[in-house]
């Protein structure tokens, strides 16, 4: 019996005008694919879609088939736009059948020390509590989530709800990297423990695409100069704020993530108003610098939607 392989998608050179979109199969040995994608859809909203014929790319040797659709005027995702295009491939082999996918067009990256989204500076307000998306949108908040279930994660696609993936020794992998990558909810991934060697790290960054890999650090400590990585998490207890040495951290987003308290977005807007006061000791009582994100509480496992 034919199987259906997983997609996997790249966004090329974009602006506001134009799009590339790169597809090719993970995992599948093929010839040639061609396609379409088509979109965008959002919600119940009904936008007349429009369709881009995929178009195969020359193949080198023992490389994977690649094609490539340009979009015209293309609908990026956020989450306040959650934009999606169906993509629909045909692969030339017997061992493949047709597969599809829904995918979120996201540009994504950082700037100095902060995260930028679609153009503008984005300052994630993230939570790690046990409610539904539709009250996560509601407030306006991102979510902290261990092993986000990949169901969750397309709900979160069409929800319009960034997500915060947590993820442990086992599961920092170039593998779990590349399914979360496959999500434009899935922004921000943060490992708990450096990968064990050069090479999962290296992995995993050609998996991640634009999904922001960070690590975990104590901020109650002198702050490491890691490499390799987009972003630091930096630990605090309750009440909590950070090590003198975190004055002069690595020039890089660092993004607050205190444990121990109730988490909404109050207490996230509490941990900003704590660490300005701490980063205002200063002759001039200017800021040191900006903090990337807030995070309040303790990493929740979702295996699956919540009400």
């Amino acid at each position: 019996m034919n199987r259906s392989p997983e997609i996997h998608v790249t966004l090329g050179r974009c602006d506001d005008m134009r799009a590339e979109v790169f597809v090719r199969l993970e995992g599948a040995a093929v010839a040639q694919l061609e396609g379409t994608v088509t979109g965008p859809r959002r919600g119940r909203d009904a936008t007349l879609p429009t369709t881009a014929r995929l178009m195969p790319l020359p193949a080198a040797a023992e490389s994977p088939a690649v094609s490539r659709a340009i979009l015209t005027e293309p609908a990026f995702w956020t989450p306040d736009l959650p934009n999606l295009y169906r993509v629909e491939v045909t692969p030339w082999s017997s061992a493949c059948g047709p597969a599809a996918a829904w995918i979120g067009l996201r540009r994504l990256g950082v700037r100095g020390r902060s995260f930028w989204l679609d153009g503008r500076r984005w300052v994630p307000r993230a939570i790690a509590a046990d409610v539904g998306l539709d009250r996560a949108r509601e407030a306006g908040v991102a979510l902290v989530l261990e092993s986000p279930a990949e169901e969750l994660l397309a709900a979160a696609d069409e929800t319009g709800v960034a997500v915060a993936a947590v993820l442990h020794a086992a599961e920092t992998t170039p593998a779990r990297v590349s399914m979360l990558a496959r999500h434009p909810s899935a922004m921000l991934a943060i490992m708990m423990e450096p990968p064990g060697d050069d090479a999962t790290l290296d992995g995993i960054r050609r998996a991640k695409g634009t999904l922001q890999i960070g690590l975990a650090a104590d901020g109650m400590a002198a702050p490491p100069r890691p490499e390799g990585i987009d972003f630091l998490a930096v630990m605090l207890p309750d009440a909590g704020v950070p090590h003198p040495g975190w004055r002069s951290p690595p020039a890089r987003p660092l993004v607050a993530w205190r444990h121990g308290r109730s988490a909404d977005r109050r207490q996230c807007d509490l941990l900003q108003r704590d660490l300005a006061r701490w980063g205002t000791v200063t002759p001039s009582a200017e800021p040191i610098w900006d903090w990337a994100g807030y995070l309040v509480g303790g990493g929740k496992r979702r295996d699956r939607l919540g009400p």
